[in-house]
């Protein structure tokens, strides 16, 4: 065999032996799993979403529910949930549930992102939820209730301010 045709099976034979021990080194990044992929709500709903986090984490993290508007629609996060963020407590396993209330209408994704204490941010998969807008009254049906009532109203106050004449 040749130098060369050594050197490169020792450089093989090192980088297969290294590789196994990196792997080992660097523990596996949590995985943010949801419970529901897509929703349907009309505003003024209220929705319950569970996330899990799994994965060995060896320090606290905190948990961030996110809104995002796929139309464009504004959107204002603390409108939609008052539990923004939650305390992911060590360990294997930390299920989390979302209390959110639909407030606009439209397409929205709705995800959570881990912030560990070391390491990257860890980002769900989004839910998309198709929120409708909730049917109103309109002034059609009003204008009859807003002339009749009126009118008797008028009408009975009229029958009982007049004296009865007995024949």
């Amino acid at each position: 065999m040749s130098r060369l045709s050594l050197l490169a099976g020792a450089m093989l034979a090192a980088a297969l032996v290294s590789a196994p021990a990196a792997a080992a080194a660097a523990p596996p990044s949590p995985v943010i799993t949801m419970n529901k992929n897509q929703l349907t709500a009309v505003v003024g709903q209220n929705l319950t979403l569970e996330s899990t986090i799994t994965g060995d984490r060896a320090a606290p993290a905190i948990a961030h529910l996110n809104v995002t508007s796929l139309d464009g629609v504004y959107v204002d996060l603390e409108d939609w949930t008052h539990d923004v963020t939650q305390p992911v407590p060590p360990g294997e396993e930390a299920p989390l549930d979302w209390e959110v209330q639909a407030v606009n209408s439209g397409h929205f994704a709705l995800y959570v992102v881990l912030i560990p204490q070391d390491g990257p941010l860890v980002v769900s998969s989004p839910v998309h939820v198709t929120v409708a807008a909730r049917q109103t009254l309109d002034t059609a049906g009003a204008v009859p209730v807003a002339l009749a009532v009126p009118t008797l109203l008028g009408l009975a106050a009229i029958a009982t301010r007049r004296p009865w004449r007995r024949p």
